[in-house]
C-alpha cells in the first residue's frame, strides 16, 4: 500500500491519504456517536472527560502524524518529480541512441548487402580459380608422371653405369692383380737372370783363370828354358809339378771376393801341399806367390808389387796380409758404408712398395 501511496504522490494523486483520514475521522464521530448514545459506561463524568481529552489528544497527535506524512510525501513527491524528469531526460537521449543506431543498424544492413554481393562475386571468382587449379594440377599430375618416368629411366641407367662401374673397377682389380703377379715374375726372372749371368760370369772367369794359368805356367817354362838350371832333375820336377797341378788350380774360381781370404789361400795352399810332398826345391815362395797372384780377378786384379814401403809380396804370408788388407778396404769398407746408409733410409710419402724395394 505504502508502494501504491508513492506512486499516486508522483502522480499528483492524494487519494489514497484523503481516504485514511475519511476513515480516521468516521471512526472518531462513530466512538463520539456510541458515547453519547450510552454504549460506554463511566463511573464519573469526570472519567468521561478524560477519556474523550485522550481521544481528542490522540486525535491530534495523528493528524500532526498525517500532517507531517504529507509533508514527507510531498517531498518525496517532489523528489520523484526531479527523477522522472531525468527518467524523461534520459528517455529522450535513449530515444537519439535508438535512432542513431537504428540509422547505423540500416547502413550495416546496406553494407551487408554489398558484402554479399561481393561475397557472391569473391565465391564466384573462387569458383574459377578452383576450376584453374584443377585444371593446373592435372597438368602437373601429368608433368610428373612424365618426371616420374624420365627418374626412373634415369635411375636404371645410372644403376647399370653403378654395375659397369663395379665391373670395371673389378676388371681393374684383376688387372692390377695380374700386374702384381707380372711384377713377381719379373722379380723371379730378374732373379735368375742375375744367378745366370753370375753363374756365367764364374764361368767366363773360371776358363780365363785357366787361360790365365796356362799363360802364366807357359811363361815360366818358357823362362826356365832360357835359364837354365844346375839341376835339370829339378828343371823337370818344376814342370811336372805344374803340369799335374793346373787340374787342381782349375777347380779353384778366381778370387774376386766372394769369400774371406784366409780360406780362399787356404784352399790354394792345399793344392800347394801336393808340390812341396814331390821334394822339388825349385818350388819355393817366389813360384807359390806367382801362382796366387795369378788367381786374383775382378776389382782385386792387379796385385801391387808391395804391400806397405820396403814390404815387397814376395812370400805367401804376405800375399795373405795384402789380401786381408785389400778385402777389408773393398769388401768390408764398403758393406759398412751400406749399412750406415741402409739405417738412413726411409719409407717416404711418394713411395710404392715397388720403388722402395728397388732403392733399398
Amino acid at each position: 500500500m505504502n508502494i501504491k501511496l508513492l506512486a499516486d504522490s508522483a502522480r499528483r494523486d492524494n487519494t489514497l491519504l484523503k481516504d485514511e483520514i475519511d476513515n480516521f475521522q468516521i471512526q472518531a464521530e462513530l466512538k463520539l456517536t456510541q458515547i453519547q448514545n450510552g454504549c460506554y459506561t463511566f463511573e464519573n463524568e469526570q472519567e468521561l472527560t478524560n477519556k474523550l481529552g485522550t481521544i481528542n489528544e490522540t486525535l491530534k497527535e495523528q493528524l500532526d502524524n498525517l500532517t507531517d506524512k504529507n509533508e514527507t510525501f510531498q517531498s518525496e513527491i517532489n523528489e520523484k518529480i526531479r527523477l522522472y524528469k531525468q527518467i524523461q531526460d534520459r528517455l529522450d537521449e535513449c530515444q537519439d541512441e535508438n535512432y542513431q543506431l537504428r540509422k547505423s543498424l540500416q547502413d550495416a544492413h546496406e553494407n551487408i548487402t554489398e558484402s554479399e554481393l561481393a561475397y557472391d562475386r569473391l565465391k564466384q571468382k573462387i569458383r574459377i580459380l578452383e576450376l584453374i587449379h584443377i585444371a593446373w594440377r592435372a597438368h602437373n599430375l601429368r608433368q610428373a608422371q612424365i618426371l616420374d618416368i624420365e627418374f626412373n629411366t634415369a635411375r636404371t641407367a645410372w644403376r647399370n653405369q653403378i654395375d659397369r662401374n663395379q665391373n670395371i673397377t673389378q676388371e681393374l682389380q684383376n688387372y692390377r692383380r695380374h700386374g702384381r703377379n707380372l711384377q713377381n715374375d719379373k722379380v723371379l726372372i730378374e732373379f735368375w737372370r742375375d744367378r745366370i749371368i753370375l753363374r756365367y760370369e764364374k764361368w767366363k772367369n773360371k776358363t780365363k783363370n785357366k787361360r790365365q794359368i796356362i799363360i802364366n805356367l807357359r811363361q815360366q817354362i818358357f823362362a826356365l828354358q832360357n835359364n837354365p838350371l844346375p839341376n835339370p832333375i829339378n828343371m823337370a820336377g818344376i814342370q811336372d809339378i805344374m803340369t799335374s797341378m793346373v787340374p787342381l788350380l782349375a777347380q779353384i774360381p778366381q778370387y774376386i771376393g766372394q769369400e774371406p781370404p784366409d780360406n780362399y789361400i787356404n784352399k790354394v795352399i792345399q793344392v800347394f801341399s801336393y808340390g812341396t810332398g814331390l821334394g822339388v826345391g825349385t818350388f819355393d815362395d817366389a813360384v807359390k806367390v806367382n801362382i796366387l797372384k795369378s788367381k786374383i780377378s775382378g776389382k782385386y786384379a792387379p796385385v801391387s808389387v808391395q804391400h806397405s814401403a820396403g814390404t815387397n809380396i814376395d812370400t805367401p804370408a804376405r800375399f795373405r796380409a795384402w789380401l786381408r788388407y785389400r778385402y777389408h778396404e773393398l769388401t768390408l769398407g764398403t758393406r759398412q758404408v751400406s749399412l750406415t746408409k741402409l739405417t738412413q733410409e726411409k719409407f717416404l710419402p711418394t713411395d710404392i712398395s715397388e720403388t722402395y724395394e728397388e732403392r733399398i
